[in-house]
């Protein structure tokens, strides 16, 4: 028995001394700069699409186990509920069928079967929209790996819990559907979209996305209800958030809600500067104020991400008590 006691104790102490969590590390910061330069060098000249798909499945590869983590913590708010419907007829259960009450009287009470269970399980489904900012200033600041990270990691997850329908936009100065929600998002999707982004618009015009999104969501759902009276919409927002006209897009935002569509901003803030940013309010009579920018921000539900490994945490957290809240609806 001491041998084996000393024989443990030396097995243990030789797997103590393997590190496994630095190589793998360096492996992955290796193959996220490398690559960032193929990316910026295939920018240059877009009509190979062979490496097109080669750099969408570099990205799925990169951001695999963040897709696997973020699916799983998804998986009990997004997968299909079963939201029951009542159904009968029994001699007992949670609520009367009106219909079977006068029968039930006329039969001198013998045709009891007169309530409704909880029986017949209803499918959920999804129209979950992603648009991406495809302004200079993504560029200018360093976002587009992390964008294109986001992109792949979001979309794998979601496709991974086929819990409905997918769409991408890109945005700027206009608005673009670069993948509908009526097609199957698959690798030839993912090359296609990433073709399709420039991030060369001068500006970014995050009122007129609202406004065209809300339109591409509504056609959408009157589409997908035909089959389906149980259908939620989700629109997530990947952008620096620089934008202006605060309260009209805050008015937007509360019509998606009305219309239940659920808005999540994610932040791309690779320099983390947003919440030093300050907004100049001039105040009719009394001058001018300084007032933070993050403070009149017009989405109620945003997230802001520096680094890639955090999104599966702060997105599903977001999205979790979305759902909380609306569950009872």
């Amino acid at each position: 028995m001491e041998e084996d006691n000393e024989e443990e104790e030396e097995e243990e102490e030789d797997y103590s001394d393997i590190n496994v969590n630095n190589e793998p590390k360096k492996d992955y910061e290796e193959l996220r700069e490398e690559l960032e330069k193929r990316m910026v060098e295939w920018r240059a000249n877009k009509e190979d699409m062979d490496k097109a798909h080669q750099l969408w499945k570099d990205y799925e590869l990169l951001t695999f186990d963040l897709s696997m983590e973020l699916c799983e913590q998804l998986r009990l708010i997004l997968e299909p509920t079963l939201a029951t419907k009542l159904k009968g007829d029994y001699r007992n259960g949670k609520r009367l069928n009106m219909k079977k009450i006068i029968p039930y009287i006329a039969s001198q009470f013998k045709k009891d079967k007169i309530w409704l269970r909880r029986t017949k399980p209803s499918k959920r489904q999804y129209q979950i929209m992603l648009s991406v900012d495809d302004s200079k200033s993504m560029s200018e600041s360093h976002s587009v790996q992390l964008t294109f990270e986001a992109l792949a990691m979001i979309s794998k997850a979601l496709t991974q819990l086929e819990a409905g329908e997918l769409a991408v936009v890109r945005f700027g100065e206009t608005v673009n559907l670069v993948h509908p929600f009526e097609n199957p998002f698959n690798d030839e999707s993912g090359a296609q979209a990433i073709r399709q982004f420039t991030f060369e618009q001068q500006s970014t015009d995050i009122q007129q996305l609202m406004t065209s999104t809300l339109g591409i969501l509504e056609e959408a759902r009157e589409r997908g209800s035909s089959h389906n009276e149980s259908l939620w919409q989700l629109q997530i927002i990947l952008s620096d958030g620089i934008c202006e006209n605060h309260e009209q897009i805050k008015s937007l935002v509360h019509t998606a809600m009305e219309k239940q569509i659920m808005v999540v901003f994610v932040v791309i803030d690779t320099k983390q500067q947003i919440l030093g940013m300050n907004n100049v309010i001039k105040q009719p009579g009394k001058g001018f104020k300084l007032e933070r920018y993050i403070s009149t921000f017009p989405f109620d539900n945003y997230v802001i991400l520096s680094d890639i490994n955090q999104l599966p945490e702060i997105l599903s957290e977001t999205l979790r008590q979305y759902f909380m809240m609306v569950q009872h609806d």
